[in-house]
Parts: structure tokens; sequence; C-alpha cells
């Protein structure tokens, strides 16, 4: 990650850019996550995640307002974050990105909730939810 500064509604602002879509979920967090409780699923088991399809969570701004998109040495970043207050941006090429979460499944509870960790790969992400299991 890298810090730049940017003209942001007349003020000079200070943003983070990072190099990947990955880079900026591991150092922000998943945040809370679940999934629909399945009989018989594993106490621990992995999907894929895509911060784009969560928009909700992590487009939280007024495209019409706000600095969505910015160039820099010729790339295009697009801003990304929690809340009108995080000026953040990745690649925009990174938004789809796959990326892989662990569900820690709760049976007691019948409920399945993501842990706090984030794979580039499904090996990587398998191999730590057999070390949880």
């Amino acid at each position: 990650m890298k810090n730049i500064n940017i003209l942001y509604y007349g003020k000079i602002k200070q943003v983070d850019v990072y190099e990947s879509m990955f880079e900026y979920v591991k150092s922000s967090g998943i945040g809370d996550c679940e999934k629909d409780y399945i009989e018989g699923q594993p106490a621990y088991f992995v999907e894929e995640w895509q911060a784009a399809l969560d928009s909700e969570m992590y487009f939280e701004y007024d495209p019409m307002k706000d600095a969505g998109e910015i160039e820099i040495d010729g790339q295009n970043y697009t801003r990304i974050g929690r809340g009108i207050n995080e000026l953040s941006y990745v690649p925009t090429d990174n938004l789809s990105d796959i990326l892989y979460v662990i569900y820690h499944c709760d049976h007691d509870m019948r409920k399945c909730n993501c842990t706090d960790e984030i794979f580039q790969t499904k090996e990587e992400a398998e191999k730590r939810a057999n070390e949880l299991r």
C-alpha cells in the first residue's frame, strides 16, 4: 500500500492505494458474512468470494459526488471502502478478483460465519481449513 494526495471536494486528502484487491481485504478484513446453515456441513469449509459482489460492504459512496476512479501512472483505480470516510483505491482490473474465505459452521447455533481470513488460492484456503478442523 502507498499513500498519495488527491483533490477531494476542493481539499487535498491523503488516500490509500493498494496494489490488489487481496492486499486491501487482507488489511481491512472481510467483515461480517454468513451462509445458510446446511445440515452435515463440515465445521470449516471454503467458498469463493468477490468484493465486487459485496457492493453494500465495499462501495458505500455516492459515485455522482465522490471521486470513484482515479488514474495513477496510466493505471485506473476504483474507490473502495467501508463507509463514506474511508478513501482507499484498488486497481480497477482487480475488482472482479476471486478470493477464498473459510466459513465456520456452528452446529449448535445452526449458523455459518466466515472467519476473518482471506486467501488468493483455493489450495491455501483448503490447507488452512484442514488445520482448523
